[in-house]
């Protein structure tokens, strides 16, 4: 049975209270010297690698450290002694007295006595569920990917061809341009090759190794207007006369399939306006794009960002420039939200974080 921590007489800060918050703490909780043996341990940790307290008081953390990630944890351990760095965390394996293989997480702090280094402290959390359900997961990820890109790979040749025929049928029968069902067929032609280009553009996004440098907003935008060709809309820009330090590809890719998704989403009965501010705060920069297009109904906004998600409306958006877009910010660790109102149109506010 545990023993109260506040004793009677309401003195809580003593070392035998202490004793018993270190000891039993949901983390592994550590000490460390200066000759890499632990000084001392706690229950969970014993919990964790599976050893009990007076054998792990003989060994050094190499000793149950995987073979694959000893080097790294010594180049870490030797950056603390030496003084450069005083803390770190950072993700590695332990071999359990059973011989099993965990993944945990370790905080370390160096403790200094007069300038010197005395030993280091360290909390240890069991992530070996959780980083299995990740691995899982990127696995499943990467053979996605590998499906995408297959299978748009092995459409292209086909869905040009069927473009190409398209091409000369039209040439050869003058009459098929105001064939209704001619029409038809090119238009699904059309959509089959924009939507193969998209799902190879979501495999390049995963693949992409991001590069920071200087982007100039306002001649990035300019780039993706001309490009969409934004003719009868009226696009204002707001503060873009500054330049951020991002990845050009992301963040042409997040721009560009907004403005399209809002060309798809614009309204019948009005000419489409676009407003693009950018303002750089502390730590990020916003970038929010604004539109009086249909707008999306409140319960549709938690599915904006899906795959294949479209709205009930007679819209031409493929269901997945959102979805792109999202990729994307999410490969620059930025967020990404949205506010709509039916009717009145939409507002996307795009986080990105400052280097």
């Amino acid at each position: 049975m545990i023993e109260p921590i506040i004793q009677e007489d309401g003195n809580f800060f003593n070392e035998e209270n202490f004793r018993k918050i270190v000891e039993y703490a949901p983390v592994g909780i550590l000490m460390i010297d200066g000759d890499l043996h632990w000084r001392m341990v706690n229950q969970r940790f014993c919990d964790i690698t599976g050893y009990p307290k007076a054998e792990l008081l003989g060994k050094t953390f190499i000793d149950i450290t995987h073979e694959e990630d000893v080097k790294l944890n010594m180049d870490l351990y030797l950056k603390m002694l030496s003084g450069a760095i005083d803390n770190y965390e950072y993700e590695k394996r332990y071999i359990r007295k059973d011989g099993r293989i965990i993944w945990v997480h370790l905080n370390v702090s160096a403790i200094r006595m007069n300038g010197n280094y005395s030993h280091m402290v360290v909390t240890v959390q069991d992530i070996d569920e959780n980083k299995q359900y990740r691995q899982a997961l990127e696995l499943k990820n990467k053979e996605l990917d590998t499906l995408f890109y297959k299978a748009s790979h092995d459409l292209r040749s086909p869905v040009s061809s069927l473009k190409g025929l398209c091409h000369l049928l039209k040439g050869d029968h003058p009459n098929l341009v105001d064939d209704e069902s001619f029409a038809h067929l090119e238009q699904t032609v059309n959509f089959l090759q924009l939507q193969n280009n998209r799902l190879l553009l979501l495999t390049q996004i995963n693949d992409h190794t991001v590069e920071l440098n200087s982007n100039l907003v306002t001649k990035l935008v300019s780039n993706i207007e001309k490009h969409l060709g934004l003719a009868g809309t009226i696009v204002r820009h707001r503060n873009l006369n500054y330049s951020i330090q991002t990845d050009n590809f992301l963040l042409t890719v997040i721009l560009t399939n907004i403005l399209e998704n809002i060309l798809a989403h614009k309204s019948p009965t009005r000419a489409l306006k676009i407003e693009i501010k950018l303002q750089v705060e502390p730590g990020r920069s916003l970038i929010q794009i604004t539109d009086n297009g249909r707008g999306i109904e409140p319960i549709a906004i938690a599915h904006a960002f899906d795959m294949f998600y479209k709205d009930s409306s007679d819209a031409t958006a493929t269901g997945l420039e959102l979805y792109i877009a999202k990729k994307a910010v999410d490969k620059l660790k930025g967020d990404i939200e949205l506010e709509s109102e039916v009717g009145k149109g939409s507002i996307f506010s795009i986080f990105l974080p400052s280097v």
